[in-house]
């Protein structure tokens, strides 16, 4: 049993991990399918609102390409909380986070959040069978772990769209050699996206 969890911790966990992991790896092949057959338009989506964004940074930092040192994307704590699961992209210069107004948009892959309230339904049901008077904070809990499965594939797809970013007009307009594209929140390890194959297998 690890450290400072007791016996209500323990079982909670284990039986979350047992509900969980067969409705996720179902969720994982919705997700993967959906995104199949609607790319075009969830690609779209979001490259029209960084298109925006970055266009927004040009107007204000002009051709000064030096300005734009970071593109942070994380997902919200809060979006737990709201159940809206945003993720916030951030733009930042040399500063970074002495910036508390950054350029910035809040936008959710929905096709990759959508389904968790449905899915928590199931898990509930599931885990009231095992867990006597299952908690509301018990179960927020889990939500926040199982959001956090979904945050990692929305890592993966913002990575592809980052590529796809690289390749306009406007990138090059407004990012330097060295600005960096970010995944993860403050205070953590974050992950850089969008670097090229030869970097990524180095």
């Amino acid at each position: 049993m690890p450290e400072g969890m007791d016996g209500r911790e323990q079982l909670l966990l284990e039986v979350s991990r047992k509900v969980l992991t067969g409705i996720w790896k179902k969720r994982v092949n919705v997700i993967k399918s959906d995104y199949e057959a609607n790319h075009a338009q969830y690609d779209q989506e979001i490259i029209d609102m960084l298109v925006k964004l970055l266009s927004e940074w040009k107007n204000i930092h002009g051709d000064r390409k030096e300005e734009l040192k970071y593109v942070i994307i994380s997902p919200l704590g809060s979006g737990v909380i709201t159940r809206s699961y945003e993720l916030q992209i951030a733009l930042f210069d040399q500063n970074l986070y002495n910036n508390e107004n950054p350029l910035c948009l809040y936008w959710t892959p929905k096709f990759i959040f959508k389904d968790i309230e449905d899915d928590m339904v199931t898990y509930k049901k599931a885990a009231a069978k095992e867990i006597v008077r299952l908690r509301e904070d018990e179960v927020y809990e889990i939500r926040r772990r199982y959001a956090l499965c979904h945050a990692y594939i929305s890592m993966q797809y913002m990575d592809g769209i980052i590529r796809k970013i690289y390749c306009l007009p406007v990138w090059k307009e407004v990012a330097g050699d060295d600005t960096k594209v970010l995944y993860g929140t403050y205070m953590e390890q974050m992950v850089e996206l969008g670097m090229t194959q030869e970097e990524g297998e180095t």
